[in-house]
C-alpha cells in the first residue's frame, strides 16, 4: 500500500540547501504534454503549447542540469507539420544556448542512443550548442510505428533537440532489456532506466514470463541512485490491462510514472517494493474528468548520492477547470410546470455564473493564463427533461472555453435498463470521462468484451475473434490505420477458408457451422499465436499505408509540376505572333503535358519527331515520347514529371489482366484481396438466419475448390 510522506520525511530533504550545488543534480520533470491537443479550436489549440513553453522557461530560472519527459509529449502518433515546428521553436529557444553542462554520462552512448542514427547525447555533439539536454521516452500517443518503427520522438532526436531513450525492439517477444543511462555529477550517481510505452497485456504477460531485465552497473552498484520512468496503466482497467508495482524490482529508488493524467506529483512510498513513485500527470487539460480537477505540476528534482526531494511547481499558465454535479430533483422545480425548460435553462446558468466567479478568484496573476475557463455541470435529470443543449451552448460562448460539451445530462440507473445497447453504454462511458474529448479513458477492448458478453447467439461473431476486432478498432482510432478492420477481416476470413479446404471433412451447412465454431474454439485457447498474427496484421497494413502515402505525394508533386507548365507555355504563346496555339515559323511548340507524333499547332508546321521541355524551369529535360510494340501489349512510355524519369504503364485488355492474375500462395492471394479491397463483411452484423446462411455459403464455395 503506497504512503504519502511530506518533504521532511524524504531522505533528509531538508538539508539538501548544505549540500554543494557541484554534487547535487537539478532536473526538471514532467509528462503528458501532448502537445497539439484540439490544435484546430480557435479557443483551445495553444493550450499545450503554452503550459510546455512555461515548463521549459521554469527548467530554464531554475538552470537544471536536464529535463526528464516521462512520454506523450504530443498527443497524435503523427503530429501536424504546424505542431512539430511549434515544439522545435521552443526546444531550440530554450534548450540551447552557453551554459555549460556540469555532468558527465558515463555509459555507453551507443546503447542509449544508437537507435536515433547518432550514437552519442547531444550534448556531446561537437555541432550542437546545448545547455539543457532534454531526455524522453515514447508514450501511448506518440509511439514509434511502421516499416522504420519510426515516431515524432525520433524527428527531434535526428535533429538534435532530444535524447530519445528507452526504445525497444517489441516485433519479438524475446523479451526486453533495459539499459540505463549513467550520469555523475560530483559525488552522486545516478541510473536513468526508460521504457517507453508497450500495450500493457503484453507487458503484463512478458513481466510474468520474466522477459523484462534491468541491466545494473557493473561497478559499485549500491552507489546509483536508480530512477525508473515508465508509461503504462497505473490504475487496473482489466486483469492484465495495468503494470502493478509489485512487477518493478526492488533496487529501484524512485518511479517517474507517466500516462496517468492525475496530478499525484508527490512521492508515495511502496512499502512492499521500498520504493517511491512520482505521478505528475499531464500539463494540459485533456478531458472534463474528476481526475484533471487537481492543479497541474510539473516536479523540481533534486538529488545527492541516495537522497533525493522533489518539489511540486505549479503551472500558471493551465486553463482553469471547474465541474460541479447538478440533481435537478434536489432544487424546488416542478416536472409538471409549463415553462419548466425556461426554468431549468435559468436554474443551471446560475450555476454556471457561480462556478465563474470562483475561477475569478482563484485565477493566478499570470499573463499567459488563458481568460475563458472550462466548465463541466454534471447534471441528473430524472424526472425530468433535458433542456436545448445547443440553445445554452450559445449563450456561454462569450463565458468558458467548451460551450459545446459544458453540459453532461444522465439519469440514474435503474434495474430495468441495465441490459443496454452498445451505442447507449458506450455514449454513457463517453460522457462520464469528459464527453467523449478524450477517448484514451475509455477502452475499446472492454466495450467490444461487454458488448458480445451481452449479446445473443445470433448476434456473436463467427470468423473474427472480438480480440482481433478491438484491436483493429485500436488500430483505426489511435494510429489511424483506416484499413487495419478490412485486413484484418481479409486475414480471418481466409484462415478459415484454408483451415476448411485442407483440414476438415462436412456434409451440409450444420456440421460446416460446426467446424467453423471448433475452429474459433482453437484459435481463442492459443492467445499467443494470436497476438503473434495480429501483429504481423497491422504491421502489414501500416507498410500498405506508407507505400500509399509515397505514391500521393509523387502524384500531388508531379500534379504541380505540369500545371507550372502549362502556365508556362500559356505566357510563352501569349508573346508569340502567331494566332491559336501555333506561330509562324515553323515553330514546334504545343500545349498541354505531352503531344501525339506529328500532332502540329494552328498556323505552323511542326517536325516528325517533336521534342517538348517538360519542366518550366532552366534545367529542362529532353524527352521524346515513343511507342513500342510489345506484341500482345502496348507498352507506353510517359515521364514522371517529379524526378523526369520514364514510367512504364501497360495497356491490356481486360481478359489479359484477369489472366495474369496468378496466386502463388495464400498470402500472395491475401495480398491481392486487400490491395482491391473486394472482400468487406461486417461480421458483427448477422442478424438474421438468411445473412448467416450467405456467410457460410462463402465458406462452402471456397471449401469445395479443392
Amino acid at each position: 500500500m503506497d504512503v504519502s510522506l511530506s518533504d521532511d520525511e524524504l531522505n533528509n530533504s531538508s538539508m539538501f540547501d548544505e549540500y554543494d550545488s557541484d554534487d547535487v543534480f537539478r532536473i526538471t520533470v514532467t509528462t503528458d504534454n501532448h502537445l497539439g491537443f484540439m490544435e484546430k479550436d480557435p479557443e483551445r489549440g495553444m493550450d499545450s503549447f503554452i503550459s510546455f513553453e512555461e515548463a521549459l522557461e521554469i527548467a530554464k530560472e531554475e538552470q537544471v542540469d536536464f529535463i526528464l519527459l516521462g512520454g506523450d509529449l504530443f498527443h497524435e502518433n503523427k503530429p501536424s507539420r504546424d505542431c512539430l515546428t511549434k515544439c522545435q521553436k521552443l526546444l531550440r529557444e530554450h534548450c540551447f544556448g552557453d551554459k555549460p553542462i556540469e555532468f558527465e554520462i558515463l555509459s555507453d552512448e551507443n546503447t542509449n542512443f544508437g537507435h536515433t542514427g547518432f550514437p552519442r547525447a547531444n550534448f556531446n555533439d561537437p555541432n550542437l550548442n546545448v545547455s539543457i539536454p532534454v531526455f524522453t521516452i515514447h508514450g501511448n500517443h506518440d509511439d514509434p510505428t511502421g516499416q522504420q518503427n519510426l515516431c515524432a520522438i525520433d524527428t527531434l532526436a535526428a535533429a538534435g533537440l532530444v535524447n530519445y531513450f528507452g526504445k525497444s525492439n517489441t516485433s519479438c517477444d524475446q523479451g526486453v532489456n533495459i539499459a540505463p543511462v549513467l550520469l555523475q555529477k560530483g559525488c552522486t550517481k545516478i541510473a536513468i532506466y526508460g521504457l517507453g510505452s508497450i500495450k500493457d497485456e503484453r507487458l503484463y504477460n512478458m513481466f510474468e514470463k520474466g522477459l523484462v531485465e534491468f541491466i545494473r552497473p557493473a561497478e559499485d552498484s549500491d552507489d546509483w541512485f536508480n530512477i525508473f520512468v515508465i508509461h503504462q496503466n497505473r490504475s487496473a482497467h482489466g486483469k492484465k490491462n495495468y503494470i502493478p508495482e509489485t512487477f518493478l524490482p526492488d533496487f529501484l529508488d524512485l518511479v517517474i510514472w507517466g500516462h496517468e493524467h492525475e496530478c499525484r506529483i508527490r512521492p508515495e512510498y511502496n512499502d512492499l517494493q521500498k520504493f517511491f513513485v512520482s505521478q505528475p500527470g499531464s500539463s494540459v487539460i485533456t478531458s472534463l474528468s474528476e481526475s484533471e480537477l487537481e492543479p497541474k505540476n510539473i516536479g523540481l528534482l533534486k538529488i545527492y548520492k541516495k537522497n533525493f526531494k522533489l518539489e511540486p511547481v505549479p503551472l500558471r499558465s493551465v486553463r482553469q477547470f471547474m465541474m460541479t454535479n447538478v440533481i435537478l430533483t434536489d432544487s424546488d422545480l416542478n416536472p409538471t410546470d409549463k415553462n419548466i425548460e425556461l426554468k431549468i435553462e435559468q436554474y443551471l446558468t446560475k450555476k454556471v455564473l457561480s462556478l465563474l466567479d470562483e475561477c475569478k478568484k482563484s485565477r493566478y496573476c499570470y499573463e499567459k493564463q488563458p481568460i475563458k475557463p472550462l466548465i463541466r455541470l454534471k447534471c441528473d435529470y430524472t424526472d425530468f427533461e433535458p433542456i436545448n443543449e445547443i440553445r445554452f451552448a450559445q449563450k456561454m460562448i462569450d463565458k468558458v472555453a467548451n460551450p459545446r460539451n459544458i453540459l453532461q445530462f444522465y439519469k440514474k440507473p435503474s434495474e430495468q435498463k441495465v441490459e443496454a445497447e452498445l451505442d447507449v453504454e458506450a455514449a454513457k462511458c463517453l460522457r462520464m470521462n469528459g464527453g467523449g474529448e478524450q477517448l484514451e479513458y475509455v477502452k475499446v477492448q472492454d466495450l467490444v468484451k461487454k458488448y458480445f458478453k451481452k449479446a445473443d447467439d445470433k448476434n456473436k461473431m463467427v470468423a473474427i475473434t472480438e480480440k482481433g476486432l478491438s484491436d483493429a478498432i485500436q488500430e483505426f482510432i489511435e494510429k489511424d490505420e483506416k484499413d487495419a478492420i478490412a485486413e484484418l477481416i481479409n486475414y480471418q476470413i481466409n484462415k478459415i477458408q484454408t483451415y476448411l479446404k485442407n483440414e476438415v471433412r462436412w456434409q451440409n451447412e450444420f456440421q460446416l457451422e460446426e467446424e467453423i465454431r471448433n475452429f474459433q474454439k482453437i484459435r481463442l485457447a492459443n492467445v499467443e499465436d494470436e497476438d503473434k498474427e495480429l501483429r504481423e496484421v497491422f504491421e502489414k497494413t501500416r507498410k500498405n499505408t506508407q507505400s500509399n502515402t509515397q505514391m500521393n505525394d509523387s502524384d500531388e508533386e508531379a500534379s504541380f509540376s505540369r500545371r507550372a507548365f502549362d502556365s508556362d507555355q500559356e505566357n510563352k504563346e501569349k508573346s508569340s505572333t502567331g494566332r491559336g496555339r501555333g506561330s509562324r515559323g515553323g515553330s514546334t511548340r504545343s500545349r498541354g503535358r505531352a503531344t501525339r507524333t506529328n500532332r502540329v499547332g494552328r498556323g505552323a508546321k511542326a517536325s516528325n519527331q517533336e521534342e517538348i521541355s517538360f519542366m518550366p524551369s532552366s534545367s529542362r529535360s529532353m524527352i521524346k515520347n515513343e511507342k513500342i510494340d510489345m506484341g500482345s501489349d502496348e507498352e507506353i512510355i510517359t515521364l514522371d514529371q517529379k524526378a523526369s524519369r520514364p514510367i512504364r504503364s501497360i495497356a491490356t485488355t481486360s481478359s489479359v489482366r484477369r489472366a495474369r492474375i496468378n496466386y502463388d500462395d495464400d498470402d500472395d492471394e491475401d495480398e491481392y484481396m486487400s490491395s482491391t479491397k473486394k472482400t468487406k463483411i461486417n461480421d458483427s452484423k448477422l442478424d438474421d438466419n438468411d445473412d448467416t446462411q450467405n456467410t457460410f455459403s462463402i465458406f462452402k464455395k471456397a471449401a469445395r475448390k479443392k
